[in-house]
């Protein structure tokens, strides 16, 4: 405590040591469930975003190696319909009447006779 002798009044100081223990303290934040439960939520919470972090980055992977496979596989798709449609053309040809004819003219000598080769009975 000092004395100001021209004012005759007592001016009262507080320690040095204990300014901060009592002078302008802020109340604490009281959240509901206690603070234990909060830390636990956190914890949980920053587990989560990480594991999500992590598989997200993993699929991002997956994903663009799917997308490569998934083109590969289109070009074999249309190299096939091509091979298919070519396929089901010279399939047409073969067992056009045409063509079965003169197979069957070369290979077993069968030939649909003309006109003056038969008799009507």
């Amino acid at each position: 405590m000092i004395i100001n002798p021209s004012a005759h009044t007592m001016i009262p100081r507080r320690n040095a040591f204990r300014r901060n223990a009592g002078y302008r303290r802020r109340q604490a934040l009281s959240l509901p469930g206690g603070k234990q439960l909060w830390f636990a939520v956190t914890k949980v919470l920053l587990v989560s975003v990480l594991f999500l972090f992590v598989t997200s980055s993993l699929l991002s992977g997956t994903s663009s190696r799917v997308a490569v496979e998934i083109e590969g596989l289109e070009e074999s798709h249309g190299e096939l319909v091509t091979a298919n449609i070519l396929l089901r053309a010279q399939k047409a040809r073969l067992f056009s009447s045409e063509a079965v004819r003169v197979h069957a003219g070369d290979q077993l000598a069968i030939h649909i006779p003309v006109s003056n080769q038969y008799r009507k009975f």
